[in-house]
């Protein structure tokens, strides 16, 4: 590690270029020592390969999820808003720097495999560390930008002075990781391929990532499974209780009783019958009270707190959406996502995933940020669901938008009743949420059977429903859609068949 005094910190350095045998290695240096130095110090999220005396325009961040490369950064758009910040660097050990820096920077550059890629509009934390590397590919260093007064301070008032705002999220990747050894293996390394007949009459690049191959049909396997077996090691006596529209009751279902635990399960009075007898069927005790999902909730959450009044045993309603286990084990989706796109040529630009209470969109996400950063995340909401969209819009720590119905076919995703914290989890994760019509999960529900004989639920095809209800937007990138569930009759797969309507 090259420190201040030294005059190779000073110099500009060199573009990597296309098909540079030694990029490989270098990645892999800087990486190395990122992590030997994090050991060390304590901190350190990012490093710039001059710093190693290696004149290249190469970072490497690893934000705990694995290494990220940028190759050949170059700094976009600038937002006029700038703010002060202390900032500490490897190379200057003795020193803090109050410096000036953009809130938000979008970014151009090449990943590893040397695919363009693009991250526009930062959040801050991300903005002030790239700003920081970069400065060290052009030979800046932080103590020339200090700025004003007192502006350098020795490290030993680290702990006293304020640091750069890092945003405290619920959702870590820890718990991704460590989520991904507990799930059950029938829910993991779900399969994914290209559908060559598919990308064809989309007009882009998509890689299915089937989720219905499972004995619920569904992701909601990955994290009830992660969930259930952590709580059913610490409280054996237990009894859970949940509300479903049914591919998660079928998740918690099955997970319960393979760990012995009871489960009661409030459902609409007219959710899926298929669904209802496939949860009780798996051991649940279901109870149909409301009209819709967030009725039956509600009723769920009374119940519970009746049963504590009453002292009869020891419940505890557990909320998709809410409990942070369930969305990590989600997240283990994009790990096998990006695991699968990490050859030359396989890069993923967007996923298009369902939302509907944000378990699946905020645990691929978080994974994505911090492993693929230029991936764009997009959820998918239904025209007649539109609340977690609306909500999502309204900013950050700001009332939930609640609609007193919805429409729509994708029961799934029918929230009318957004959970806040979810909200929360989606900003600085979430690049767009879209929305879809009814017509469009139709449209695409036959295409995935025609194209790739796969039967899909209405919720389960609403990201191919995104790309054709906005093909420009999509227009000839390579997309991951996730294929969320299958739950439905013979009956209803033929009608889907037959183009009539569901």
């Amino acid at each position: 590690m090259l420190t201040d005094g030294d005059p190779r910190l000073l110099r500009v350095a060199d573009p990597v270029v296309k098909d540079d045998p030694d990029l490989p290695l270098h990645i892999d240096l800087v990486a190395a020592c990122l992590m030997e130095v994090r050991a060390w110090l304590g901190f350190g999220r990012a490093i710039a390969a001059p710093q190693l005396g290696i004149p290249r325009r190469l970072i490497v961040m690893d934000l705990g999820a694995g290494p990220v490369a940028f190759v050949n950064p170059e700094i976009t758009w600038r937002s006029a808003d700038m703010h002060l910040v202390w900032d500490d660097c490897f190379s200057i050990p003795r020193h803090l720097s109050h410096v000036e820096r953009h809130r938000s920077i979008s970014l151009r550059y090449h990943d590893r495999h040397f695919n363009e890629c693009v991250w526009p509009r930062l959040p801050e934390d991300m903005a002030e560390l790239l700003q920081h590397e970069i400065d060290h590919l052009d030979g800046i260093l932080m103590t020339q930008r200090a700025a004003g007064p007192g502006a350098i301070a020795p490290i030993s008032e680290r702990q006293r002075l304020p640091a750069p705002q890092r945003t405290a999220r619920r959702i870590t990747l820890d718990g991704i990781i460590r989520s991904r050894g507990r799930i059950e293996s029938v829910f993991l390394n779900a399969p994914q391929f290209d559908c060559e007949t598919l990308s064809a009459a989309l007009g882009c690049h998509v890689l299915l990532k089937v989720e219905t191959v499972n004995p619920v049909r569904s992701f909601k396997g990955r994290g009830a499974s992660f969930f259930v077996r952590e709580l059913a090691a610490a409280r054996p006596n237990l009894t859970l209780v949940a509300a479903s529209a049914g591919n998660w009751g079928q998740a918690l279902s099955y997970c319960c009783r393979a760990e012995g635990m009871p489960l009661i399960v409030y459902a609409a009075i007219g959710a899926s019958q298929l669904k209802v007898e496939r949860m009780r069927a798996l051991g649940a005790r279901v109870r149909l009270h409301g009209e819709d999902f967030d009725a039956a909730k509600a009723e769920a959450r009374r119940f519970v707190t009746s049963a504590a009044a009453d002292r009869n045993g020891e419940h505890l309603f557990v909320e998709d959406g809410l409990e942070t286990r369930i969305t990590e084990g989600h997240g283990t989706i994009a790990m096998e996502m990006i695991e699968d796109a990490s050859r030359p040529g396989t890069h993923l630009d967007a996923v298009v995933v369902p939302l509907g209470n944000g378990a699946l969109l905020n645990g691929v996400a978080r994974w994505m940020k911090a492993t693929s950063p230029a991936t764009r995340s997009i959820g998918v909401c239904a025209h007649g669901a539109p609340s977690m969209r609306d909500s999502w819009l309204r900013g950050r720590h700001s009332t939930p938008i609640l609609y007193q119905s919805v429409e729509t076919i994708a029961d799934g995703i029918a929230i009318r009743t957004p959970i806040s914290e979810a909200v929360e989890d989606m900003f600085e994760v979430v690049d767009d949420v879209v929305q879809v019509s009814d017509e469009h999960i139709r449209g695409a529900m036959r295409l995935v059977l025609r194209h790739a004989g796969l039967v899909l639920e209405p919720s389960g095809a609403v990201g191919i429903a995104a790309i054709l209800a906005h093909p420009a937007a999509f227009r000839a990138l390579r997309i991951g859609c996730i294929l969320s569930g299958g739950n439905m009759t013979v009956e209803e797969a033929l009608r889907v068949a037959r183009a009539q309507e569901l």
